[in-house]
């Protein structure tokens, strides 16, 4: 999803130089844009190894990044308790085996998507398998594209099978434990979700999480969301402006998708199943999902019935169906429902040394779990993998880590956390014209008090979502006339009706801005990755002999630079400066041969480099912030 501010286009950007640890040779002829080739001199330096918790999107995304970047100086195992073996193969477990794969679409982009490994884009967005429906922005400038619509189920499959086929990563089809030693493991990423048991079990090194700066007169504020997936029938961008024209209901569509509903507390009150027996602790506190079975709707796991389906008082059943109406969409074209709580914590650091030699880190969910209304989420969790890909690639040298060397990252993860966290806390206060917080329980309440004009609700709701299309429309593909969402508020109840207008359409200006960008400065592929050594171990999977990893594609940011604050010297190594991005026209690069092709990319002028004499270690990295537009 993408907001998009009225007053700033901008973009914060953190650039994490390419490290030198070794003298630099000039080749002639060779177009290597603002990378200088390094002598590599046998035995100089060890693999970085690196563990991973949690297999999920962003576990993958990390393990296929590094690896990409780092070729054989990495070994990367992750683990992952929802995988199975399956013959030679490591495959994500059925629904037969107790795991219910997600089923969400999820928007990603195009400062996010645009820099994954080029096999990895080259993978995930094939025909049907992603669309474009929402407009340009801040964090997907015209330079890069529009953001794309993604399902997590297909982003898991292609990066599981690549992790394997593609960038030989080991794959352990087991939670992960903490080792007794940690000699053997130089980096720890904890990519194992919000509710992470991997940073719960090492909370003396990374602090405790506080609710404190999320809460309401002393309590956590939580939001009930249902989570309806349906069979989509309308153009995925002719449901934009049907979304942003209101806060009850959000429709993020791939040719279908999930319909998430927003509920009071009086509302999820009705979210109770009924077994033989009587109720059944379901879908309120499991989250189970609820399928379709003749007239009602029944839990898949425990065989419980959903009530407000079979209920003829229930005030909810009627409100969800006369909702998804204003998608195009029945109860007939329901697939499932569940439900999930949205609430946020505050985290005090996303760095932790766990051993003299080992290194942790907080990535994705488990690192800044948000509201996923304002539609951040796994964009965050990348933009996370990306910046620590990236100083990895740049810091290491044979030996072990020190605190500085992940300063920038840190740094880029306290401004992913204040950025993403106080756009979505904006957008569960939800301020009104005056300023004043009004959550959306408040205005939902309103909304179905009564006693409402229903020629001027339906009025309110048009004016706001033509102003709504007519804005977008320079930004997008072909909307339908005006007379089409017409016909689409005509058809709601007037409680309906006059919930969306009190609901307010999306707060673009509040929790638009500057946006936190990672760019990966990164224009050459790792060297190529051998055959991997077969595992003994039964628990563990090694793939066959992997291609050639691809370069991740690095776009030049849309942006001007301001000064970067100079790097400080080691001792044996002089400052390095930084060249500015020229304004002339770039030389286009093409692929090295025996690369897989990428889209020709405009390429910076070459980095001057100052070539470094002897061991000494060189300074940390530094940042530059650049302000796009």
């Amino acid at each position: 999803m993408n907001h998009n501010g009225s007053h700033f286009d901008a973009t914060m950007k953190l650039v994490l130089p390419q490290q030198n640890r070794q003298s630099v040779k000039s080749l002639p002829g060779q177009d290597l844009g603002r990378v200088v080739k390094l002598v590599q001199r046998a035995g100089e330096t060890k693999p970085l190894r690196v563990d991973v918790a949690g297999g999920g999107p962003v576990g993958l995304i990390f393990a296929c990044t590094l690896r990409s970047m780092m070729g054989e100086q990495a070994k990367i195992r992750v683990y992952d308790r929802r995988w199975t073996r399956r013959g030679n193969r490591i495959a994500w477990r059925g629904e037969e085996e107790g795991n219910n794969r997600r089923e969400q679409v999820v928007t990603l982009q195009s400062n996010v998507w645009g820099q994954l490994p080029q096999l990895v884009q080259q993978r995930l967005f094939v025909a049907g398998k992603h669309s474009e429906m929402w407009p340009l922005g801040p964090d997907s400038p015209a330079e890069r594209g529009r953001p794309r619509n993604i399902k997590i189920r297909w982003i898991e499959d292609c990066l599981l099978e690549m992790a394997q086929d593609v960038y030989g990563i080991e794959l352990v089809p087991e939670p992960y434990a903490r080792p007794e030693s940690w000699n053997e493991v130089d980096v720890l990423a904890i990519c194992d979700g919000a509710r992470s048991k991997t940073r719960d079990d090492l909370k003396d090194a990374f602090g405790t999480s506080s609710r404190d700066l999320y809460s309401v007169n002393g309590a956590p504020l939580d939001e009930t969301v249902l989570g309806i997936r349906v069979k989509g029938k309308l153009p995925d961008e002719f449901t934009v402006p049907l979304t942003v024209c209101q806060n009850r209901f959000l429709f993020n569509s791939l040719g279908g998708g999930f319909i998430n509903m927003r509920l009071t507390a009086e509302e999820a009150s009705e979210l109770v199943a009924y077994g033989e027996n009587g109720p059944v602790e379901c879908i309120g506190k499991f989250g189970c999902t609820m399928c379709p079975d003749g007239d009602k709707f029944v839990c898949d796991r425990h065989k419980s019935v959903f009530k407000p389906s079979v209920d003829a008082l229930s005030f909810l059943w009627p409100r969800i169906a006369d909702g998804i109406k204003f998608f195009g969409v029945g109860l007939a074209d329901v697939v499932g429902i569940t439900t999930f709580k949205l609430g946020m914590t505050q985290n005090p650091k996303f760095t932790a040394q766990l051993a003299p030699t080992t290194f942790g880190f907080l990535l994705g969910d488990a690192a800044n779990s948000l509201h996923f209304w304002p539609g951040r989420g796994l964009n965050t969790g990348v933009k996370s993998v990306q910046s620590l890909a990236a100083n990895l690639k740049a810091r290491w040298s044979g030996r072990s880590f020190r605190a500085a060397d992940f300063a920038a990252h840190e740094g880029l993860m306290q401004q992913l956390q204040y950025r993403e966290k106080s756009r979505a806390w904006t957008t569960m206060l939800m301020p009104d014209e005056n300023g004043v917080p009004r959550g959306i329980e408040d205005r939902i309440r309103a909304g179905l008090a009564g006693g409402h004009d229903r020629q001027a609700l339906t009025e309110t709701l048009f004016q706001r979502l033509k102003s709504i299309k007519d804005r977008m429309a320079g930004r997008m593909a072909n909307l339908p006339d005006d007379g089409w969402y017409r016909a689409r508020i005509n058809g709601l109840d007037t409680k309906t009706l006059a919930v969306m207008v009190e609901s307010g359409s999306w707060i673009t200006r509040e929790i638009g801005g500057e946006e936190v960008a990672v760019d990966l400065d990164l224009k050459r592929p790792a060297a190529p990755v051998s055959a991997p050594v077969p595992v003994s171990a039964p628990a563990r999977c090694m793939a066959p002999a992997p291609a050639r990893p691809s370069a991740p594609l690095a776009v030049p940011a849309p942006a001007r630079p301001l000064v970067a604050a100079p790097v400080r010297p080691s001792v044996a190594a002089p400052v390095r400066p930084l060249v500015a991005a020229s304004a002339a026209p770039q030389p286009v690069r093409t692929a090295p041969p025996n690369i897989p092709a990428a889209r020709n990319v405009p390429v910076a002028p070459p980095r001057t480099v100052a070539p470094s004499w002897g061991p000494a270690r060189p300074a940390a990295p530094h940042r530059s912030v650049a302000l796009a537009g």
